[in-house]
């Protein structure tokens, strides 16, 4: 029997034709887990000003370099940055650096630092650059800010922050000198 006869024959006796059931089903989950998605990684921010915005960025930041120490010294911002906030919506975040001289144990720093953000509730991720004078870090994201990271260098320290993503005009803002 040809597939084309087996249809006819499963039509004629009333049995459901059911091939194409796997695909929409299959279909409307990636769409639902898609919404979900796309609206779980907006909803962050949404209900904060950019006042907030910056302050929860700056409060972040200033905590973790209490973690390790003295001396830090303003490397860049709080500034203001573009977004993506939701379906076709721009938004703006802000950016926050801090930086100072080395210490005697980056490792230490490192640990410090990442267990202070995980109690924060921010996901982390250790990361080490080769060669004989390593690079020792950890990024975070999540927690009260999008996202962080904290980079042990020989050379000296940086922290930094990205605040949540939140509702507002970048360039209105920009030319009302909000940043």
């Amino acid at each position: 029997m040809r597939l084309a006869d087996a249809d006819r024959s499963a039509r004629r006796s009333g049995v459901q034709h059911t091939r194409l059931r796997p695909a929409i089903t299959v279909r409307a989950t990636a769409a639902a887990l898609l919404t979900a998605t796309v609206l779980a990684g907006c909803s962050a921010g949404v209900g904060k000003s950019p006042e907030q915005a910056r302050g929860s960025v700056v409060e972040f930041v200033e905590g973790s370099t209490d973690v390790v120490g003295d001396g830090w010294e303003v490397g860049e911002g709080p500034g203001l940055g573009k977004c993506g906030f939701g379906l076709g919506q721009g938004g703006v975040q802000y950016v926050y650096a801090k930086v100072r001289s080395a210490s005697a144990d980056p490792k230490a720093d490192v640990e410090a630092v990442e267990q202070h953000w995980k109690e924060l509730g921010v996901a982390t991720e250790r990361y080490q650059t080769g060669g004989e004078d390593p690079i020792l870090g950890v990024r975070g994201r999540g927690g009260p800010v999008e996202s962080s990271d904290f980079r042990a260098d020989s050379r000296g320290y940086t922290i930094d922050g990205s605040s949540l993503c939140v509702a507002g005009d970048f360039d209105k803002m920009s030319l009302d000198g909000q940043n």
